[in-house]
């Protein structure tokens, strides 16, 4: 017997085409529209799914069987809607693709599978079609993995709170008038804090895994519960049957979680807070439910804890204080949390709201001594003819010394005055302005240990601030012990300095307003983000800052801020400036589609001094 010649092909051939097609687990067939009549080019024997070699008539093998998982066949019906209906292609051909799970061969489970049909149509209808079939379950279940992770929160395994708000405004979007209406609760921990503190992260996050297993339980699969922050979920209870329901489910739940957690003779309460909105009564969208049902939990809190309370339209225009009676520990968590994520935003607003300097600067301090775990923080003034610094605020936290202390303690004043020698002495020019920094007073001014111990001052950092070249004063933070100060806290002094100089400080003949008016555009223009301000009743940019500038080198504010900044010729979908008030001080966080791309942006209502006429928004955008 002659040994066959191995020949090397030269093109494409059936042959390789086949051999690709085992490798890619790519199963091809032809499709007789009229007949409807599906034969697949190759034997299916060996194919991952149970398929015989030709399908007549392929629609009911397809539909009426069970070779597509239920779950997918709806989606499987609107593809096929998609290639033959409202169909106006005409002596042409078009390619449609779908994703289903497939029922595997010997009816072992179902794999993902991936739809590609190549439809060509004559005068009147589509004639032939042409496709494969590709097996794409590994590719598909890790995807689907990552998007579980991306949506899920470790802890619990309820949805994050990006993935609880996209999952309920979808769901929200599907409710006609004839379908039962669901309600919005958020459910909020009391107490966690001081159990958190006492016990440690660990017992805490126990604590939180249990409240999520506990909501877990008292809801039903269907429903959609998220975690939205440390200790706040949110639950869409769809379909809810009556207010009776309503009330068991949330009367079983504050049973549950009414309790008192002990450790090393420690004894301390725990319970759970309810703020109910119902749909459609008190909101249509998730941000509408999300804000009353947030006034309701606040309601709740103070009637005394532990109890629901149904949003009540007497709540409608009930502005929380910066100081809240309601629960002041949880208040200062929001408040503290809010400084923490957008510095400037919050001291921008709180000025705003408060219009007095004094209570903004002395707030912020306290913030800022409550971040970063410092033990003072200080602003002081500088004196151009005596040539040297007085205090003018300061925050203590427990561990701390105030320079005003009014104990008697020898030498006490030559300390201070020792002291502020030292830092003075110490300023020098550095990435985030002049500094005076120091992570180890006894390391490096040994000869002052009684200084540093009288005042416990174990670490300073201290950053100048001034106007017009002007030098106004320093913002200074403290530790009792040594520390190195991370790159975040001298970032944030550093641009609280700028806004300290420029609108905090009150200077001769300087009014607060003539301050905001003259040097907000300066802080703003520096900003990375996009940030501008728009006239809300013609949609035209009043102002916008260098980023813009530079990004879209045509800008100009003879267009409208949607046609300039987002390319659209009209307002955005989810234009902000639509969702505020007349002249209230609320936030409206969204997202915009920013020349293609999604982005994070926030708004809020703005007097300029130069358009005291004209209603504004300032608008601010992460930049891309």
């Amino acid at each position: 017997m002659s040994e066959q010649t191995f020949v090397i092909p030269e093109q494409f051939d059936a042959e390789i085409y086949g051999a690709l097609s085992d490798v890619e687990n790519i199963i091809y067939f032809t499709w007789d529209i009229p007949t409807d009549s599906m034969e697949f080019t190759a034997p299916v024997e060996n194919a991952d799914y149970d398929l015989q070699q030709k399908a007549a008539p392929a629609s009911s093998v397809f539909f009426r069987g069970d070779i597509i998982h239920p779950d997918d066949r709806e989606n499987f019906e609107a593809f096929f809607d998609q290639m033959f209906w409202n169909q106006t292609t005409k002596n042409d051909h078009k390619l449609f693709i779908t994703k289903v799970r497939l029922r595997g061969r010997g009816g072992n489970g179902y794999l993902w599978a991936e739809f590609r049909i190549i439809l060509y149509f004559g005068e009147e209808m589509a004639v032939r079609g042409f496709g494969c079939i590709c097996n794409i379950n590994v590719k598909q279940l890790w995807q689907m993995e990552l998007q579980h992770s991306a949506e899920h929160d470790v802890l619990t395994g309820f949805y994050n709170k990006v993935a609880t708000q996209k999952h309920i405004e979808k769901y929200l979007a599907t409710l006609t008038p004839k379908d039962v209406p669901p309600a919005l609760l958020i459910i909020d921990a009391d107490g966690f804090k001081a159990i958190n503190d006492s016990f440690g992260h660990l017992f805490g996050d126990g604590v939180l895994a249990d409240m999520g297993h506990e909501i877990r339980g008292i809801f039903r699969q269907k429903d959609i519960v998220g975690r939205i922050g440390g200790d706040e979920f949110v639950v869409l209870f769809r379909e809810m049957p009556s207010l009776d329901v309503l009330d068991k489910r949330c009367t079983e739940l504050l049973q549950r979680l009414d309790r008192t957690y002990e450790s090393n003779d420690v004894h301390l309460p725990f319970s759970i807070s309810i703020g109910v909105a119902l749909y459609p009564e008190h909101g249509t969208s998730y941000t509408e439910l999300f804000k009353r049902a947030d006034r309701a939990l606040y309601d709740a809190k103070n009637g005394g804890k532990n109890r629901y309370a149904i949003y009540r339209s007497s709540l409608i225009g009930r502005t929380l204080p910066v100081e809240s009676d309601r629960d002041p520990q949880h208040a200062e968590d929001i408040r503290q949390k809010a400084f923490q994520d957008n510095m400037l935003e919050f001291i921008l607003n709180l000025l705003y709201e408060t219009q007095n300097h004094e209570v903004t600067i002395q707030i912020c301090l306290e913030m800022f001594g409550k971040q970063f775990n410092l033990d003072r923080v200080c602003i002081t003034r500088f004196n151009r003819t005596s040539n040297r610094y007085s205090l003018a605020y300061e925050w203590v936290g427990p561990k701390g010394v105030s320079l005003n202390s009014t104990e008697i303690v020898e030498n006490y004043p030559f300390f201070v005055d020792r002291y502020c020698n030292i830092i003075e002495s110490n300023f020098r020019p550095s990435p985030y302005g002049v500094t005076s920094v120091c992570q180890n007073t006894l390391e490096k001014f040994p000869n002052d240990k009684e200084v540093f111990d009288t005042l416990k001052v174990g670490a300073f950092a201290h950053c100048q601030f001034s106007h017009s070249g002007e030098l106004l004063g320093a913002i200074g933070f403290e530790s009792s012990h040594p520390v190195e100060f991370e790159q975040e806290a001298l970032t944030k002094i550093s641009i609280f300095s700028v806004l300290l100089g420029n609108i905090l400080m009150e200077r001769k003949a300087d009014t607060v307003a003539e301050k905001m008016s003259r040097h907000l555009q300066h802080i703003l223009d520096h900003m990375q983000e996009f940030i501008y301000v728009v006239d809300k009743s013609t949609y035209e940019p009043i102002f916008f800052n260098s980023t813009i500038r530079q990004t879209l080198i045509t800008a100009s504010t003879a267009q409208t801020c949607y046609k300039r900044f987002h390319n659209l010729d009209e307002p955005c979908k989810d234009c902000p400036v639509l969702k505020l008030s007349k002249d209230g001080n609320e936030y409206i966080d969204v997202k915009i589609n920013n020349w293609g791309v999604e982005t994070p942006t926030r708004a809020y209502n703005i007097h300029w001094e130069d358009e005291m006429d004209k209603t504004l928004a300032l608008i601010i955008q992460s930049s891309f």
